[in-house]
């Protein structure tokens, strides 16, 4: 693991192996400003430019073309080793098919940080929850059939009815837990994060995307901190137009007065096309002119 540390103010909380940290330093959570939901974390890879995905190119639209770094891929394990649960939006499990269009489970994969999870922080099977407001989604994919993963899906009142029949399907759903928090085919997502804190003990939830999740859940203040990948590319335009190619905060727009500042946590890198960044939310700030 080549990973550099520049600088890392993070808590000294969880009990890394010693050889983890020597190299990536200490690691934690602050105590949550909001104690009836989870504290939420976010984890993106992005280019120079911000954008985040080739979307419009079949088989090339994940984060995983995005950064190409062995780093990342066992950042990412590590970041999904210290949380309770990981959530994403369905449009992102729709997008990142893989090779062979079943998509990913989402567990951790590297053996050492699945062991740590559930040895040393007593953590079980990575409770993976998908956000789908019509209830709409492939039951085929390979995070509702991983025996490493326990899949949910967040749903509003019309999604948990579509989903109903086809859950009692034989073979089909019997381990997925289905959470129904809003009207029609809207999830109320403030709503969600009560939910999963105070009905289901949910303490720490990793934001796995898409954009669209993520800029709803900053706009409602619902982002405590991220994690970020930097990958020094430029990904530049769509070439098929109209599809754009998304940045990691969608089509969230600001002014100089409400823009949200992230204070820096830690800063690692690998040399020598990778930056990692942790940030953490401080809201809107005053300077003087």
């Amino acid at each position: 693991m080549p990973l550099q540390r520049c600088y890392n103010d993070s808590e000294d909380q969880f009990p890394l192996p010693a050889h983890i940290r020597e190299q990536y330093g200490p690691f934690g959570f602050p105590t949550p400003r909001d104690a009836g939901r989870p504290y939420v974390s976010s984890n993106f890879v992005m280019g120079l430019d911000g954008r985040a995905s080739f979307r419009e190119l079949p088989g090339q639209a994940g984060g995983r073309e995005v950064s190409r770094s062995k780093e990342d891929r066992w950042l990412m394990d590590f970041i999904r080793a210290h949380h309770d649960a990981q959530i994403m939006g369905a449009s992102t499990l729709r997008e990142e098919l893989g090779r062979d269009s079943k998509g990913w489970d989402y567990a951790v994969a590297d053996d050492e940080l699945r062991t740590y999870r559930e040895k040393a922080l007593g953590l079980g099977r990575t409770r993976v929850i998908i956000v789908t407001g019509s209830g709409e989604v492939d039951l085929s994919f390979r995070v509702f059939n991983s025996p490493r993963v326990e899949p949910w899906i967040v749903t509003a009142a019309a999604g948990a009815q579509a989903l109903q029949t086809r859950l009692k399907a034989p073979g089909k759903g019997a381990d997925i837990k289905v959470v129904s928090v809003g009207e029609g085919s809207i999830v109320d997502i403030p709503a969600a994060m009560r939910a999963l804190r105070q009905e289901h003990g949910i303490r720490t939830l990793l934001c796995e995307g898409g954009p669209t999740l993520y800029g709803e859940m900053l706009n409602r203040q619902l982002i405590d901190e991220d994690f970020r990948t930097l990958s020094l590319q430029v990904l530049g335009k769509t070439t098929k137009p109209p599809i754009e190619r998304p940045t990691t905060y969608g089509h969230l727009s600001y002014v100089p007065e409400n823009a949200p500042w992230f204070r820096l946590v830690s800063l690692h890198y690998a040399l020598p096309y990778h930056a990692f960044l942790r940030v953490r939310y401080e809201g809107p700030r005053r300077f003087e002119a």
